[in-house]
């Protein structure tokens, strides 16, 4: 299934996007999916945290530790 420009407009609810460096599956699309969901969340992984490549393979605690921050600021705004 491919969501269209206005499925991703339609999205109401927190999204977290993860965009690592050297994405080599889709690159480009984190970026552009956060800019078509409004109030979304990109969080970049780099190569100097060893965090590059699709889904962050090398760096799985820094992926895990940002994204539960992510969540836990989540449900601290809807209290």
């Amino acid at each position: 299934m491919t969501l269209t420009a206005d499925d991703l407009a339609a999205i109401t609810c927190p999204v977290l996007i993860t965009a690592p460096e050297h994405e080599q599956l889709w690159p480009g699309q984190s970026e552009e999916m956060h800019g078509l969901i409004a109030g979304s969340t990109l969080v970049a992984f780099t190569q100097a945290e060893g965090a590059d490549w699709h889904c962050e393979p090398a760096a799985r605690l820094l992926r895990d530790e940002r994204t539960c921050d992510w969540l836990a600021s989540v449900f601290d705004a809807i209290g």
